[in-house]
């Protein structure tokens, strides 16, 4: 039997590379050779972080687990009832990290399974595996662009300037957004913000990120009625969260203009302490972008997951959406493990972090 290797995320939050057998696909599955591999940083480092932050018994509840849901590979065997797909297609599909990853297309309409899990997609010839992975982080930023419903000259502002980060602050700068605000704690993803498209930025580690924004956003008009706390139609319109770090809730409400809209993208979990009276008094709405459900059009809604994809590749092979500035490592997979305690240690140093497995 064909052995294959994979990235296995241990309870105590240690990454460990395993050898598998490759499994024959059954008459309805696709067996998918993996290339290339995407780390998504947001998911993947909460989820190493919580096991190696947990008890010893939390620990011991724990199993090993797999990471990645994004996978650039061509198909090796295909089942005698799969007639969509080829030997030989090259697909993206949800695979975890590893040589091999197994997908049942037929799932993609269940109701009762995460469907993108086993979604398997032809790629165009004239995208480069990294450029074609990015559809998926890219997705994530363009939904949550949507959710944001930005009007050409409003004010925005991206919290968290990862691969997330970058992606929505170009996609806001492509619908209109300005001024356009980046705010990172780390120099260098400031300065790639700057060279994509950002207007001002804004260092949360040595800087008042409520004044920053305040000051770059300041309008020559005042809504009537407008709180006496706020300076002269100043305050975000818009504000996009990147990142894992939820403390930064309440500083986005203080930032926020009148009626402002905060749009919650990053990967996040925990609590937070919000003083209610602004949120409510200045109504300020905070909405969640997740594409709970995203999986089918609809006339009122059309973007769809494949859509959007559809949509970031365009943008890429347009050269609309920058991605080479976004691309830290392409490494093989053997040195996945020392990399992620690398990324574990803080975000200097590492964007986008890619997996080769040939």
């Amino acid at each position: 039997m064909t052995k294959g290797q994979r990235l296995v995320l241990t309870p105590t939050g240690q990454i460990e590379i395993e050898e598998f057998d490759v499994p024959v696909p059954s008459s309805n599955q696709v067996l998918v050779r993996t290339h290339l591999t995407q780390v998504s940083a947001g998911s993947e480092m909460n989820g190493i972080r919580r096991r190696r932050n947990a008890s010893a018994a939390e620990q011991a509840a724990f199993e090993p687990v797999g990471l990645g849901y994004t996978a650039i590979g061509v198909v090796e065997a295909v089942g005698s009832e799969i007639n969509q797909f080829d030997v030989g297609d090259r697909v993206l599909c949800a695979g975890n990290h590893a040589s091999h990853w197994l997908a049942t297309p037929e799932l993609q309409t269940s109701e009762v399974v995460v469907m993108q899990e086993f979604r398997v997609e032809r790629l165009p010839d004239d995208l480069t595996d990294i450029q074609a992975a990015f559809c998926v982080l890219g997705d994530i930023a363009l939904h949550g662009v949507r959710r944001a419903q930005i009007q050409i000259g409003e004010s925005v502002a991206i919290h968290g300037l990862g691969v997330v980060g970058l992606l929505a602050l170009q996609l806001s700068r492509l619908v209109g957004a300005y001024p356009l605000i980046g705010v990172d704690m780390v120099d260098e993803r400031l300065e790639v913000a700057g060279r994509l498209g950002a207007s001002h930025l804004v260092n949360a580690s040595s800087q008042d990120v409520i004044a920053e924004i305040r000051a770059h956003t300041e309008l020559p008009w005042r809504w009537r009625g407008a709180l006496p706390s706020m300076p002269q139609g100043s305050g975000a319109e818009v504000q996009i969260h990147c990142t894992s770090f939820i403390g930064n809730y309440p500083t986005m409400i203080k930032a926020a203009a009148d009626r402002g809209r905060i749009i919650l993208v990053g990967a996040t979990s925990g609590s937070v302490p919000i003083e209610s009276d602004e949120l409510f008094r200045r109504e300020i709405m905070m909405t969640g972008s997740y594409q709970t459900g995203m999986n089918d059009t609809h006339p009122y809604w059309p973007w769809t997951r494949v859509r959007n994809q559809h949509v970031i590749h365009d943008l890429i092979r347009r050269g609309e959406l920058q991605i080479d500035p976004l691309v830290s490592h392409v490494v093989p997979h053997d040195e996945a493990p020392q990399l992620f305690d690398n990324m574990m240690t803080g975000h200097q140093g590492w964007l986008s972090v890619f997996f080769t497995w040939v």
